[in-house]
């Protein structure tokens, strides 16, 4: 007669559970910051490609109009009608005719804060959209609910013609000497002289076109301090503007929270264009003369860590550090100064 010998089933401890569910918890805590790289990597380079998509599409409007487009500060009326920022003029080199062609120019640009925002602007459904070619994924993605937001702007230049020295001429308007060209049509302001490659002489693989910045909402940013525009700044050169607004204290009454609400207005105050006064990631600020006319202090910015990248006018899109050298980062931001760039 054969007796079967029945085995017990020995169970997972308690401890035994928790020792495994430990070590899961370690392989995750190993393992996400290695997957939130890759992510950011993915989007710095996505960031990276619309810069190149942007720069692309200012070459293939150079090639049809003969210069770049021109950003209109200000209307015939004395007002904001036909005040179009150059991005409007780009929609049909990035895939975007057909919201090109839904443009009133007669009309005013859109803006969701309200300026020009009211529910009868013609271009509220146009420029009311968040086209991602114009939004680094990098950075905050909740401002000003999404309507018409962006964080790139091109470059005007520097606020003065000489970086250092007494009495520095100011690149007031008119005279501005990046690659944004202001015009006021209603001789309000005077018109930047046309930019084209053949006044780039500084070279273009030299000359900064287009670059990051970060949004203005303290609420949300992470990096406030950087994206919170501060009061008007003023000096005799460029060193000692951008010393004036490193004093200067944030200012929220006025104007606060526009930087990168619509895309659509040329308006300074909300970042048409940046200033390669500021280096990258200081703060930026009001002044040195006016924003309506295309001057101010707003800097490159980004979410990556210690750097902005930078879309060269040859197309090229460079990364550059926050501690880059100031004279280099002046230089980069002339069209025309003369300086010598090593980088």
């Amino acid at each position: 007669m054969s007796s079967r010998i029945r085995r017990r089933r020995r169970a997972f401890t308690l401890i035994e559970l928790l020792v495994v569910i430990a070590i899961i918890a370690i392989l995750i805590a190993l393992l996400l910051p290695a997957v939130q790289q890759a992510r950011e990597a993915a989007r710095r380079s996505q960031c990276k490609n619309n810069l190149k998509q942007i720069m692309l599409a200012m070459h293939n409007y150079h090639d049809v109009a003969g210069q770049f487009p021109i950003s209109v500060s200000w209307s015939q009326q004395d007002d904001f009608r036909g005040a179009f920022s150059d991005k409007v003029m780009l929609l049909p080199f990035i895939d975007q005719k057909p919201n090109y062609d839904r443009t009133n120019f007669n009309a005013s640009p859109f803006d969701s804060g309200g300026w020009e925002g009211g529910a009868n602007n013609p271009n509220r459904v146009v420029q009311s959209l968040r086209l991602p070619v114009f939004n680094c994924p990098s950075a905050s993605q909740e401002e000003f609910g999404g309507a018409g937001n962006f964080t790139y702007a091109i470059n005007h230049g520097t606020s003065h013609k000489y970086h250092t020295g007494a009495a520095a001429p100011m690149c007031v308007n008119g005279q501005h000497n990046g690659i944004a060209s202001y015009c006021g049509t209603g001789g309000r302001f005077r018109c930047d002289q046309k930019v084209t490659m053949a006044a780039i002489t500084d070279g273009t693989a030299n000359t900064a076109g287009y670059a990051e910045f970060v949004m203005e909402n303290p609420a949300s940013s992470p990096k406030a301090r950087r994206t919170q525009v501060g009061n008007w700044a003023n000096g005799n050169n460029t060193h000692n503007v951008r010393q004036d607004c490193l004093r200067q204290v944030n200012s929220r009454s006025g104007r606060p929270n526009m930087r990168g609400r619509a895309w659509g207005w040329s308006f300074m105050g909300v970042g048409a264009a940046y200033n390669h006064t500021m280096l990258p990631n200081e703060k930026p600020c009001h002044g040195y003369t006016d924003d309506w006319g295309g001057s101010n202090l707003m800097s490159a910015s980004s979410e990556h860590a210690g750097n902005v990248n930078v879309a060269m006018c040859d197309g090229a899109v460079r990364t550059f550090s926050e501690n880059i050298d100031s004279g280099v980062w002046w230089g980069l931001g002339t069209r025309n100064g003369g300086e010598v760039i090593e980088f």
